[in-house]
């Protein structure tokens, strides 16, 4: 087996802690805000952000101990994910220290725009670096679902007068 580049698995930790850092500030959000429909996209997104930190940690993992990248399909379909403790206090980002009882449901809606298209852009990047087609799938599937995520978080911000 070829080991594996170490710039993929650099880009993998990045990914690995962009979705950290966006779950926790996810959940940080919903317990200063109390628009409720500001909460129920946070939940959604936080969930969200779970399962890509799994993808990701089971991707990363399995080039470590196989020099393979291993089908998301196949990943998510797998129970022994590993998960994400509730209390995730040593992620660090500049937006999740922004987080206080006086944030602005507009406010919250706008860092959370810019963590999914941060997310976006980086998994767009990734995917341009990497040659094998199942780290390829990966991260095109990982920039679907992030734009995903961009459009719902516009769409509410129209829906709510904030665009």
């Amino acid at each position: 087996m070829t080991p594996v580049e170490k710039s993929v698995l650099e880009g993998l930790s990045k990914g690995i802690q962009a979705e950290l850092a966006a779950y926790v500030f996810y959940r940080k959000a919903m317990d200063v805000t109390n628009d409720k429909k500001v909460k129920e996209i946070l939940a959604w997104l936080a969930e969200e952000e779970k399962q890509h930190y799994k993808l990701i940690e089971h991707q990363y993992d399995s080039l470590v101990r196989s020099e393979r990248w291993v089908s998301y399909n196949d990943i998510m379909r797998r129970e022994d994910l590993p998960d994400l403790d509730e209390k995730m206090e040593e992620v660090h980002d500049k937006y999740i220290d922004e987080v206080d009882e006086n944030m602005t449901p507009k406010r919250i809606l706008e860092i959370g725009l810019l963590l999914e298209q941060r997310a976006r852009d980086l998994y767009a990047e990734l995917e341009k670096k990497v040659d094998d087609p199942e780290g390829k799938e990966t991260y095109q599937y990982l920039v679907r679902f992030e734009t995903g995520h961009i459009a719902k978080i516009e769409a509410m911000m129209k829906a709510m007068g904030f665009a």
